[in-house]
């Protein structure tokens, strides 16, 4: 898969730095490292379009394979999950927005990964997470455990984040 990342309301330049630096994050994880790669490798097309219009935060407008990201969002997916909010809290309170918006690209990452399973090859992940299977894929099993990984990982810096807000 490609992952086109557009953007009608930033550069291209700071579009990827978005993802990059949200990613960065993520990617602590053992678990989404590996689906970020699993999706980066497919034959098929997955555009995420980066935006920091805030009237489209807490908007999900993600239908076939097009992901809307606002920067501005500050609500975690329904029902937030009990790790999640974990992961959430235990960040500075001044960080906490911060930490939702990269949560809200965990999540659409992770759907994507459930919508696309039958194009994804887990076999290779069994021993690592048995319960990684290509009949239960869950994008919500995925939350979870990416959560309890990144909880004890240090938090990302928002420099780049801040610098982004703020030009938009």
């Amino acid at each position: 898969m490609t992952i086109t990342i557009t953007s009608s309301t930033l550069s291209d330049y700071d579009a990827q730095l978005a993802v990059n630096t949200a990613t960065a994050f993520l990617r602590q994880s053992d678990l989404a490292h590996y689906l970020i790669d699993q999706l980066e490798q497919q034959r098929v097309t997955l555009s995420l379009d980066v935006s920091s219009d805030p009237g489209l935060a807490n908007k999900d407008a993600s239908n076939n394979g097009e992901l809307l990201w606002s920067l501005h969002t500050r609500t975690l997916p329904n029902p937030p999950l009990p790790e999640v909010t974990q992961l959430i809290n235990h960040a500075p309170v001044e960080q906490r927005p911060y930490i939702t918006s990269l949560w809200v690209l965990m999540h659409l990452l992770a759907t994507a990964c459930q919508q696309l399973n039958s194009h994804l090859n887990f076999r290779d992940a069994d021993a690592t997470w048995p319960w990684l299977d290509e009949q239960t894929l869950n994008a919500s099993d995925i939350e979870r455990a990416v959560a309890r990984e990144l909880i004890e990982q240090p938090l990302p810096e928002d420099n780049n984040w801040d610098r982004l807000l703020k030009r938009a």
